[in-house]
């Protein structure tokens, strides 16, 4: 469930359909981040012409191979937490390799797509997610990156198996993380201490959430809200958090099947479920469109209206907790799982920055440099301390400051242990994931069961998968 660009724009969602009644919340992160259609085939090789007789030499024509360094190099980035931090950083490759590095932040995705269409793109492009990778690798926009991994020995044994596996597609790498959010459950203290809860005791099973959950709601004479223990999409959807605790996904792990009437997706819909019908819908979304910004002191986890809240490691950070309500008494524990199923202890789904390079780049050998200084530990370790980020690589990792607030250090902990999951992304992500989306409204907001709406969803989306597998 990544964010930046995407949850500013699931608050603004959220505020405007709860003005007009009905609480909306952002599609699923665009299936646990990542397929596509197959890519283009190859071109044939061109037959050798033979060499002319006692041909002149050419006159100094500069071969490809002793071209020029570049004086300038451009990197876009579709969030920008920070843009004058990130040109910064880019300014230090920058003078270490006597070339100017412009950084674009952000960029929106309308002037991405055309740029990667025409016939000058970016060096290296920053993604806030791998969404859009296995569309844009069948389009042939993007360059698969195993030749300059291997050229350039970057080591793809020190990044984390559940990141790195987001940016591959067909057997190849087109994206790397650069870095990573996870998921866990963010719980007050105080207000666990007033319901008479152990502060020092967050639940551990889903069924103790809904016990928790329980004892941290009130309710005015007037039927009215006024706080809530849970509500599982404030504040938005975590859908892809929740299905892999139920032991499954909505795509197969291959990403050729359609799984959207699978049990793990009917089972998380009923479970989030629960928290509506147990005050009513209609309550509950009024309670939750009466809260503040998510990036305010008015957000309803920092006003103390929600007790506890799904969120990522970013969270805590200066942005949000950290300096918008540093006197908040709150824990931070891992997303619980199904009492029945102790084994899924610690399931996160991780997913996040990803770098690209793009198809058409003027000199690949360059982007492939600065691509593999921006995998290094250090860079990396400087660019996610900067912005409350997770570090792909392990060595990176390390670093002590990733370490001086133990819940931060609990993020880590998680995103690489044995059940960290990535979603699983297909050329049709977009459509599948906006008809679980509305479906996961419908079941929440309205009350509507969801098996026949996952059925009548399988039916008419495997189809639609199949063909854009096939590149139609």
């Amino acid at each position: 469930m990544s964010r930046k660009v995407f949850y500013l724009l699931t608050v603004l969602l959220i505020v405007a359909m709860a003005l007009s009644g009905c609480a909306k919340k952002a599609a699923p992160t665009k299936a646990p981040a990542p397929t596509k259609a197959p890519a283009p085939t190859q071109a044939p090789a061109p037959t050798k012409a033979p060499a002319p007789t006692k041909a002149p030499a050419p006159t100094k024509a500069p071969t490809k191979a002793a071209a020029k360094a570049p004086k300038e190099m451009n990197v876009w980035v579709t969030w920008g937490d920070n843009p004058a931090q990130l040109q910064s950083l880019f300014n230090e490759y920058g003078k270490a390799n006597g070339i100017k590095v412009i950084v674009n932040a952000p960029v929106d995705e309308d002037k991405v797509i055309a740029a990667l269409s025409g016939s000058h793109p970016p060096d290296v492009l920053v993604l806030s997610g791998p969404d859009n990778v296995p569309e844009w690798v069948n389009e042939g926009l993007l360059m698969p990156l195993d030749d300059i991994i291997a050229k350039n020995k970057i080591n793809l044994d020190d990044i984390y198996p559940a990141m790195l596996a987001q940016g591959k597609y067909k057997g190849k790498y087109y994206a790397l993380p650069w870095g990573s959010d996870t998921y866990a459950l963010y719980y007050n203290k105080d207000l666990f201490e007033e319901a008479g809860l152990d502060p020092n005791k967050p639940p551990k099973t889903l069924e103790e959430l809904k016990e928790y959950a329980d004892k941290l709601t009130k309710v005015d004479k007037n039927g009215n809200i006024v706080q809530m223990g849970f509500v599982p999409d404030y504040a938005w959807s975590h859908i892809e958090q929740y299905v892999p605790m139920f032991g499954g996904y909505w795509i197969s792990r291959d990403g050729t099947k359609v799984q959207l009437d699978s049990k793990p997706v009917v089972d998380a819909l009923k479970w989030e479920q629960y928290f509506y019908k147990k005050y009513g819908p209609d309550k509950v979304m009024k309670f939750v469109s009466s809260q503040g910004d998510y990036a305010s002191p008015q957000n309803g986890f920092m006003a103390g209206k929600i007790a506890m809240v799904v969120d990522g490691e970013w969270f805590m950070g200066p942005n949000f907790i950290a300096g918008l309500k540093p006197d908040l008494w709150y824990g931070v524990a891992p997303l619980p799982y199904p009492k029945d199923h102790p084994e899924r202890a610690g399931t996160n789904t991780v997913g996040g920055t990803v770098v690209v390079i793009p198809k058409g780049v003027a000199d690949s050998a360059a982007s492939g440099k600065l691509l593999t200084w921006m995998m290094t530990p250090k860079v990396m370790a400087d660019e996610m301390t900067a912005n409350y980020n997770l570090p792909s690589s392990k060595t990176a990792a390390k670093d002590p400051r990733f370490h001086k607030d133990k819940n931060f250090g609990m993020f880590i902990k998680l995103a690489q242990g044995s059940n960290a999951t990535t979603q699983v992304f297909t050329p049709a992500s977009t459509e599948i994931n906006t008809e679980l989306s509305n479906i996961e409204e419908k079941v929440l907001h309205a009350g509507a069961d969801p098996e026949p709406l996952l059925k009548e969803a399988q039916k008419k989306l495997q189809p639609v998968l199949d063909k854009a597998l096939q590149g139609k």
